[in-house]
């Protein structure tokens, strides 16, 4: 059957918008480059890897699973006239009107510093009153964290950041292309270490740093691409340590090559990279969380996945992978008498 002119052109135009689309996604090269290191050394009859699935980390829980409730500071129409000769009674009609009572976390944050202290900065000659007053600004204080920490990690910011849909950290990411974000981690972090000091915190600059967080959706990005390495490696490991001597020859000669053209010279320069980029950002990101605990019990163990430090997170399990699989190339070449080839 013909198709029509207008019909075939249109198909065309499909599938020119369809290849510029997919050209342009940059989300899934790497993953391409995985596939491509595992096909090739399954040409050898000594290997033998299936298709490997995504493998997802734990996804940042629903805003119900990571709010914190916080104290809320109510008082009477004859306390609020007493407080208009301070900035308590401003301050907290302000938190009672109609914006106030849609703040948003990062808001309500800077809500929480400023009553604080209007409070402490209240002197009263009215001594029940003024005992009330102390005993909540010592309730705020304590919250502070809980406040720091809904900010950072309730919003539309944080679940940008964190997404996991944006794919891999892309192939030719550089660590010049972070410095906006590690100078507002650096400025959150200062935040959190002064919040006993009650800091002085500009709006704007408060929310323009949780927006650089945002717009770079990078610790999504990151915890997905190290599922998805650990993943490669560990499975790639798996075959290469129940290799016997009879790889050796021939048959290793193969896999060196294909180890060289595809981890040496396309993975290995890209992990690189990642750990360059993850060695400055997650030490920041793991004290940020530190300095807002306590947290939720499922936002806990999301943000765990990222912690620098902790054995059992992502980062943590990543490197070990990494280590492992160099360790079992090398020992094999070793082995079968072939010159090593450095790999981290």
């Amino acid at each position: 059957m013909l198709i029509k002119p207008y019909l075939f052109r249109m198909l065309l135009l499909c599938s020119i918008i369809l290849a510029g689309v997919s050209g342009c996604d940059t989300r899934f090269k790497v993953d391409a480059l995985l596939s491509q290191y595992v096909a090739d050394l399954n040409r050898s009859q000594y290997f033998s890897l299936i298709a490997l699935a995504t493998v997802m980390p734990e996804s940042l829980p629903s805003f119900r699973f990571r709010q914190q409730p916080l104290t809320k500071f109510d008082i009477g129409l004859l306390d609020f006239l007493s407080l208009q000769q301070c900035d308590v009674g401003v301050i907290a009609g302000r938190k009672n009107s109609i914006l106030g009572k849609v703040m948003t976390d990062s808001q309500r944050f800077l809500y929480e510093l400023d009553i604080i202290r209007a409070i402490e900065s209240c002197d009263l000659k009215e001594s029940e009153l003024s005992a009330t007053l102390r005993s909540v600004a010592q309730q705020k204080r304590r919250e502070l964290p809980k406040a720091f920490g809904n900010a950072l990690f309730n919003g539309k910011e944080s679940e940008a950041f964190f997404s996991l849909s944006n794919g891999f950290v892309p192939l030719n990411y550089s660590t010049a292309e972070q410095q906006e974000l590690l100078d507002a981690l650096g400025r959150l972090v200062v935040i959190g270490e002064q919040l006993s000091n009650l800091p002085k915190v500009e709006s704007v600059i408060f929310e323009g740093d949780l927006k650089i967080l945002m717009d770079s959706e990078y610790a999504g990005r990151l915890l997905y691409s190290l599922m998805q390495l650990t993943e490669y490696l560990k499975s790639v490991s798996g075959v290469i340590a129940h290799q016997g001597d009879e790889v050796c020859g021939a048959p290793i000669v193969f896999l060196k090559q294909q180890f060289e053209r595809h981890y040496v010279q396309q993975i290995q320069p890209y992990m690189g990279r990642i750990n360059q980029s993850a060695y400055q950002v997650l030490p920041l990101l793991t004290r940020l969380v530190s300095l807002s605990s306590p947290h939720t019990e499922p936002l806990d163990r999301f943000l765990g996945q990222l912690d620098f430090e902790s054995d059992k997170s992502v980062w943590q399990e990543y490197q070990r992978a990494s280590q492992q699989h160099a360790g079992y190339w090398s020992a094999l070449f070793e082995r079968c008498a072939l010159p090593l080839t450095a790999a981290g």
